[in-house]
């Protein structure tokens, strides 16, 4: 699995995809509507694809998903219309899809009896080789696009096909015997991953509210650009700016478990807002250091929840609708992302400066409610396991 990470982490392309794509006569009108075949493509498949791969062996929804992100970046590299980059969104959407909560779920599944314990170390670790390796792949790709613009494109597709070959190594992780499993029909399931996803408040949030604040995170990757530009950070050093933090976030998510050991997962996760909180604040005061060390934060902040968010979620859900419950949580959280970004580009246009505030604001609601949520279900499992 590890390698397979590492794989589709050489993403070679994304540093000069607008250039790639415009070389291959598509207008940013056009990249703006792949996105949205893309998240279209998503919103479809990810519902269904946790229904399957909770009925059947999970690795093969893996190398599905895999084989489907691979065949969309050959035809990336090959396209030379819109049809075929259409294709190739759609091609990425469907296996995106089915490896959202199904990766997770086997990962979680494959820990066996040490699942809770190993976690977030293990997606620690997962998310460390994935920012190395797409830090790595940044560079390259930049390199590369100087001989050819079409070299990144075709790189990346290379390491997609050796991740699909990867996972062929999985070993094989049949669905639920159970007797209660294998009488419900999906539409059964489907209703039973919904109930239980609804009447568990600490699910919602580790799942929903994650998944739905994550495209206040992501923006930063946008907003940083007027604002770095704002206190005149040379353009030149940007790409390094924007490494060192991944890189940043890298080895904090590397150290994630002996953190999470150390204070918990409720101090853990409320850290993980709070450098947030604080980067945003400091994206807005007009200083050059405040601007680059509040960026740094921000990125820490955004992936240091994940081995946390994730490790609580999987241990509320039973292994039968893992997968089912996981997708149909990050659907209903990319349902909230696509509301909040028009938001977002607005406020963008209006005042970045104002905009990044905004957004610490309502991070540090978010940051609050996981106090009583955490003290309710989460101290309580925590205090018992310390007492065994």
């Amino acid at each position: 699995m590890a390698l397979a990470i590492i794989a589709a982490g050489l993403t070679f392309y994304v540093p000069v995809s607008v250039v790639f794509l415009t070389s291959r006569g598509q207008s940013l009108e056009d990249i703006f509507i792949f996105e949205s075949i893309l998240l279209a493509s998503i919103l479809v498949a990810e519902v269904p694809s946790g229904l399957i791969s909770d009925r059947i062996d999970r690795r093969w929804v893996i190398l599905s998903g895999f084989v489907f992100n691979g065949c969309a970046e050959v035809v990336f590299a090959l396209g030379n219309s819109f049809t075929a980059f259409t294709l190739s969104f759609v091609l990425s959407g469907l296996g995106i899809a089915m490896l959202t909560g199904t990766q997770d779920a086997y990962i979680y599944e494959a820990l066996g009896d040490d699942a809770d314990r190993d976690s977030v170390a293990v997606w620690g670790h997962f998310g460390a080789l994935e920012l190395v390796a797409g830090v790595f792949a940044s560079f390259v790709g930049g390199v590369l696009a100087k001989i050819d613009v079409a070299l990144p494109a075709c790189a990346a597709a290379i390491a997609a096909c050796l991740a699909s070959v990867a996972v062929l190594f999985l070993p094989p992780q049949p669905a639920s015997a159970s007797e209660k499993a294998t009488e419900e029909t999906a539409l059964v399931s489907l209703k039973q991953g919904i109930s239980l996803l609804f009447s568990s408040p600490v699910l919602l949030y580790t799942a929903v509210a994650s998944a739905a604040v994550f495209v206040l995170f992501n923006s930063v990757f946008t907003l940083n650009q007027p604002i770095f530009d704002r206190v005149d950070v040379p353009l030149a050093f940007w790409g390094f700016i924007v490494g060192g933090a991944q890189l940043a976030a890298a080895v904090y998510d590397h150290f994630s478990g002996v953190i999470v050991e150390r204070v918990g997962r409720r101090v853990g996760l409320l850290l993980a807002f709070g450098y947030g909180v604080i980067g945003f604040i400091l994206m807005m005061i007009p200083h050059i250091i405040c601007v680059i060390s509040g960026f740094t934060l921000v990125v820490i902040s955004m992936f240091a929840r994940g081995p946390i968010t994730r490790a609580v979620a999987n241990k509320e859900i039973p292994s039968e609708r893992r997968a089912t419950v996981l997708n149909v949580a990050s659907t209903l959280g990319s349902l909230i992302g696509i509301l909040l970004n028009p938001v977002i580009g607005w406020g963008a246009d209006q005042s970045p400066v104002v905009t990044v505030g905004g957004i610490a604001l309502v991070l540090f609601f978010v940051m609050l409610t996981w106090i009583p949520i955490a003290n309710r279900y989460v101290q309580v499992k925590e205090t018992k396991e310390e007492q065994r």
